[in-house]
Formats: C-alpha cells, structure tokens, sequence
C-alpha cells in the first residue's frame, strides 16, 4: 500500500488497543471528533500539529484508509480548540499554515490571557513556511521566531516547565520522543494507527518499553 510507512504497523500493531509506558505515558488510535480518552486529562501543555484545512483534512482521513467526515474545517478546528479546553493546559501550541492562523489566534485568544505566534519552517526547509501560535495562562518572552517546527518541538520538550505533553495529532511521534528524550511523560492520540506504530517503533528504538491494553 501507498501509506503503509514501512510496515512499522505489522510488528508494532496498535489499531484497537492503547500503549502504556512505565512512566505513564500513553498512546492511542482516535478519531478528534470522538470524546477524548480520559488519559489526556493528565497533561498540563499541548503541542499539536493538526490539519491545515479542508483538502489536508480529508488526506489525513484518506491516507488512514477512513471515510473523510462530511464537514467542513470550521467544525474541525473548532473541535481541536474545544479538546484543548477540555484538557486545560496552562501552555498550548498549535502548528498551522497561513490560511487558518488569524482563525486558530482567535480561538487561542477565547482560552489564553497571552497569545503570540512565530514565523516557522517544516523539514528543515525555508521555502516551507509555518507558523506557531502560543497561548499561555503566563506572559513569557521565547526565542523562537524563524526556528524549524522540528526544533520548536525539542526546545518546549527541553524549556517549558511541564509534567505531561499532549499531542491530539501524534503522527509519527516527535513529539512523544523529544519528550522522553528528556524524561518528561506524554499522551497523545493520532487517527492513523500505521503512523502511530511508526512512533511506537521510534520509542521502541529509544528504550522505552511498553504494552498494549486492547480497548
């Protein structure tokens, strides 16, 4: 298959079930639009990099061999905010394109007192233009404007004062592995369960044991 990711999903299976890690971290398949597994609950910030709109919605759907949901983005993004609100992180950060960044700023601003973006870049690219908007319950001045999102990731898993990241679109884990990197725990939820295996894989190849509990 075109998305398999390299088979990681036939010796890192994790499509029915939640990985847990002797530190409390966990990791499972889930669909945003579903209510959020109660783990989640646990972080005190967020990192997510989410759709960017209505065409990198469906691919994310399509690419995971799932019916794409007939909606437009509006309700996507309005339910990834209404998720971070949910879980109520002192600290979130949301990775999106230009299209939606005014839309996701107004949304952080309905949450957070102190709400900032950054100019950034994706695979270490400089023609591939992102950016970064930050909402936080506290005023913080960071250095982060022109940083690749890859080095943004590392420097909050190094920086920022947390217990537990979330990441409601884990992907193939970077976020999961920065943070064990520096022996901090994560959550996270991803729609794709190939992708998810991909990070499970790249734990797995960290030293970081787990075991599946089917759901």
């Amino acid at each position: 298959m075109k998305w398999d990711y390299g088979d990681a999903y036939k010796q890192y299976p994790i499509d029915t079930g939640i990985a847990f890690f002797p530190d409390g971290s966990k990791l499972k398949c889930h669909d945003i639009f579903n209510p959020l597994p109660k783990f989640m609950y646990e972080a005190d910030i967020v990192f997510v990099d989410s759709p960017w709109n209505k065409g990198n919605l469906r691919s994310f759907y399509t690419k995971a061999e799932i019916e794409p949901p007939e909606t437009d983005y509006t309700k996507f993004y309005k339910r990834l905010f209404e998720c971070i609100k949910e879980i109520n992180p002192k600290t979130t950060y949301c990775e999106i394109g230009k299209e939606h960044l005014a839309d996701f700023i107004v949304e952080m601003r309905k949450i957070y007192k102190y709400v900032t973006f950054y100019n950034s870049t994706y695979y270490h690219n400089k023609k591939n233009l992102c950016y970064i908007v930050r909402g936080s319950l506290k005023k913080k001045i960071i250095p982060l404007d022109g940083m690749d999102e890859e080095d943004i990731i590392q420097w909050i898993c190094i920086k920022e004062d947390y217990e537990c990241i979330a990441d409601l679109c884990m992907g193939r884990g970077l976020t999961a592995i920065n943070s064990a990197l520096n022996k901090k725990r994560f959550v996270g939820t991803e729609l794709n369960h190939k992708r998810l295996s991909v990070a499970l894989q790249r734990l797995s190849n960290i030293g970081m044991e787990y075991y599946i509990e089917n759901t």
